[in-house]
């Protein structure tokens, strides 16, 4: 009888194990053969922390930036708008100003109808407050992959570059660099 008990516990246990979801810290995520949190988190965390320093100590100007962009010229699947949010998130947090114009049609149908009367004034939204950028954010992701000794060896470059919209001048650039290695294994049919 205890052994039937030891049993059906154990099949429930391991049933249990195998079949349940686990949530992990994505910032102590050790990496993968894919991109993934640890490049996300590492980038994020690089870049935001040399924008914020370039703004802060040597911009020092009011600065509204405007997100293009992120190329991935790599073979792998790399969701850059992922890492661009990161990104702003971030420095949004330390009070760094960004422009968003997804909505912006939408934005002028509503200052459109409150200049017909028909809102009340006092919520209609007022002409001429919208913010023009003075940055544009962007930048690409690249890849060199060769293979040596059995092994995948994958240099990943990410590079961002902010320029100043009336200059035309690249006014900060960064980039983070990632070398991956992995086992390749042999396809076969």
């Amino acid at each position: 009888m205890k052994k039937g008990i030891v049993v059906v516990v154990s099949c429930v246990i391991f049933a249990l194990g195998c079949s349940g979801t686990q949530y992990r810290d994505p910032s102590k995520d050790k990496g993968s053969r894919e991109w993934g949190p640890k490049e996300i988190k590492e980038t994020a965390a690089k870049m935001v922390t040399s924008l914020y320093n370039y703004l802060k100590d040597e911009w020092n100007q009011p600065a509204l930036i405007k997100v293009q962009r992120i190329r991935n010229d790599t073979s792998e699947h790399i969701d850059t708008a992922m890492l661009a949010d990161e990104i702003v998130t971030s420095l949004i947090q330390k009070r760094i100003q960004f422009v968003n114009d997804d909505y912006s049609q939408e934005q002028i149908k509503e200052i459109e109808m409150g200049m017909t009367g028909l809102v009340d004034p006092d919520s209609a939204i007022p002409v001429g407050n919208l913010k023009s950028p003075n940055f544009f954010l962007y930048g690409t992701i690249k890849e060199n992959t060769r293979y040596v000794g059995g092994k995948a060896i994958q240099y990943l470059v990410v590079t961002l570059e902010m320029k100043e919209l009336k200059t035309n001048l690249v006014r900060w650039k960064e980039r983070q660099e990632f070398l991956k290695a992995s086992r390749t294994t042999p396809i076969s049919f």
